[in-house]
């Protein structure tokens, strides 16, 4: 976005507007990567045995927050962060028969509330969805009988994305943002960049903001340069 014009008008101003991303099940990319994990939450519990407790793992950035959004929009479920998790607060987290907490296990877990969470989900044929990085199984649990609660969950796992996810990414985060890119640009930064979700969200943002406050056009040489020159700063 620019304001007045000619070389004794003001400065270009770069505006870091904020830019929505589509978390419907059609803005979701399927590969190989996330295609098991997309069919546990599309098809759960027709196809599944009905849990009390389900988990999307996989390494930050992977598309956990997309999956669980898709199984929200299907259940009704609330959400709530592992900081939620308070025995008072139990009835009223599951008060829709269905909850997501993202991010778990969390720095400070009550353990007891946690045990009494699952334990109502399942009297009440409710379910509560985790994501996290590792599966349930393998969090630092000391009470018993809630790890074996745990040990029980329905996994699903989602891998680190793969070139076909990640380009397809790439384009829709360019295009969100109006931008246009071509083929050989895309190839580029797959080739050079951190392969994660967050870092191509970040990369663009940072394209982007570069190119409107230097009014320049987003090539791949004008790519490589911000690229090159994350590297040197970081």
């Amino acid at each position: 976005m620019t304001t007045g014009g000619g070389s004794g008008g003001p400065a270009q101003l770069a505006l870091d507007l904020p830019v929505r991303e589509g978390m419907a099940r059609e803005d979701f990319f399927v590969t190989g990567a996330n295609r098991a994990a997309l069919r546990i939450i599309e098809s759960w519990p027709e196809q599944f045995p009905r849990k009390p407790v389900l988990a999307l793992c996989g390494p930050p950035g992977c598309g956990k927050t997309h999956l669980a959004q898709i199984w929200r929009q299907r259940t009704g479920a609330l959400l709530a962060a592992p900081q939620d998790i308070l025995t008072e607060n139990v009835p009223a987290l599951l008060s829709q028969g269905h909850l997501v907490i993202e991010d778990m296990p969390g720095k400070a877990l009550d353990e007891v509330a946690l045990f009494h969470l699952v334990n109502l989900a399942r009297e009440t044929q409710g379910a509560v969805l985790f994501t996290g990085r590792d599966f349930p199984a393998r969090w630092p649990i000391a009470l018993p009988d809630l790890r074996s609660r745990l040990k029980a969950a329905l996994v699903a796992r989602i891998e680190e994305p793969d070139d076909a996810l990640l380009r397809a990414v790439l384009v829709k985060l360019f295009t969100d943002r109006q931008i246009r890119v071509n083929e050989r640009a895309i190839n580029y930064m797959l080739t050079r960049m951190e392969r994660s979700l967050a870092a191509a969200r970040e990369l663009v943002r940072t394209i982007d903001a570069r190119a409107l406050a230097e009014k320049a056009e987003v090539t791949r040489a004008f790519i490589s340069k911000v690229m090159r020159q994350g590297h040197e700063g970081g």
